[in-house]
């Protein structure tokens, strides 16, 4: 929110709940976490309230939805729960209100069939027929087993809408259903070309599909009833798609000999799609980073090779790469980002362990922690630009996998 529009909503609402909720994001965004919280109170208080100053414009699920994230981050889980079903109640932004109560859940460490039980028995306290959204919910979190089995028990997939269709045969490659899936891909009404799902920029065709099916029930050689022979780019594209739908090993039989570009853009798929280890041994494996080439996918290799190494905490080579990104291509903003961020994580680790070596409540230990605060939220506001590759809750699932198939 700017300045100007800032004071307009103080001038014209003093007490305007829009402008308590966006002053919380503003203060967010900067890490000021205790200030955003106070501010998302006040916006709810005064909606409660039904002052006539009150803002009939503002959107009270969605601040809901705000405070019980900011909750969650805190660690006040509980409240966090209760922020969410606050949505559920006003029967606004179910989908997103579910998933996070599936994060929560999923902090005990619950099973897919148990989150499935609890989903439902939370979503039925306010929705008069939940399955649909519980089963969508179950997608979005990775339960791919119990999505299929509530997916395979609402109605006859000809009744499913075109998004719900997809993910159920999504679902059932994932867990290995390829007779199932195939039968619904090879249907009529599903085009070649369409698409069922885009994720991480990659998008999956029901060719593709269709094509991964085939190889995992019959092999790359398995006559008319096996995969058709594919060209480079569409070898390429469904080895991607087989990645994406959990079967890394296989994505190594469509594209057994790949070039070192194809090599590249599979490791950036794996990095995409949440196989963050394997795709970090796999570039630990490389003689040396494409740094100096300007190609799209060499850029984007090492950008993740930097990323890895920052999550790391090796902050000075994680620099260094990001670095070399940006001169190499000036417009890559990103790698500037990340860059940055090392900078401000190098002087963060340097004045806490000054910080261990004063003495507590002293002019110089109180002048560290104004500056370790500045840090903080310069971080915060580097982290508004996402710079950095953020997975959905399913594929971080895939983030410790491991494979004895190597992609060389």
């Amino acid at each position: 929110m700017k300045k100007d529009q800032a004071l307009s909503l103080l001038q014209t609402k003093p007490e305007s709940s829009t402008f308590h909720y966006k002053s919380g994001l503003w203060y967010r965004t900067r890490g000021m976490d205790a200030a955003a919280l106070s501010c998302f109170e006040k916006a709810l208080s005064i909606t409660r309230s039904g002052e006539k100053t009150a803002d009939p414009s503002f959107d009270e699920s969605l601040c809901w939805m705000e405070y019980g994230r900011l909750l969650r981050q805190l660690g006040r889980h509980h409240e966090a729960g209760m922020a969410f079903r606050e949505c559920l109640a006003r029967k606004r932004h179910i989908p997103e209100a579910l998933a996070e109560i599936g994060l929560l859940l999923r902090r005990s460490e619950i099973s897919d069939g148990d989150l499935r039980i609890r989903l439902t028995a939370v979503a039925s306290e306010f929705i008069e027929d939940p399955a649909l959204h519980v089963a969508e919910t179950l997608w979005a979190l990775g339960a791919y087993a119990s999505a299929a089995e509530l997916y395979a028990s609402l109605s006859p997939p000809e009744r499913y809408t075109d998004r719900n269709l997809a993910q159920y045969i999504l679902c059932l490659i994932y867990i290995n259903q390829f007779k199932e899936a195939l039968s619904l891909l090879s249907r009529k009404t599903m085009q070649q070309d369409r698409v069922l799902l885009i994720t991480a920029r990659h998008r999956i065709r029901t060719a593709e599909a269709i094509h991964v099916c085939k190889l995992c029930l019959h092999g790359k050689n398995g006559g008319d009833i096996g995969m058709p022979a594919l060209s480079r780019y569409e070898a390429l594209e469904t080895a991607k798609t087989a990645i994406a739908l959990g079967k890394v090993e296989e994505a190594l039989a469509i594209l057994s000999s790949p070039t070192e570009h194809e090599y590249h853009e599979l490791i950036y798929t794996l990095y995409k799609q949440g196989y963050r280890e394997l795709a970090a041994s796999r570039i630990a494996g490389m003689e040396q980073l494409p740094l100096y080439d300007r190609s799209q996918i060499s850029l984007e290799l090492c950008f993740i090779a930097a990323e890895i190494q920052y999550d790391e905490g090796n902050y000075e080579t994680a620099a260094s790469i990001f670095e070399a990104i940006y001169n190499t291509d000036p417009n890559h903003s990103a790698s500037r980002f990340g860059a940055a961020s090392c900078y401000l994580q190098q002087t963060k680790k340097s004045l806490m362990a000054r910080l261990e070596n004063t003495i507590v409540g002293s002019e110089h230990f109180l002048q560290i922690e104004r500056y370790l605060n500045n840090i903080t939220r310069a971080l915060h506001i580097l982290n508004i630009t996402e710079w950095h590759t953020r997975w959905t809750p399913a594929q971080m699932r895939n983030h410790g996998a491991s494979s004895a198939v190597m992609l060389h």
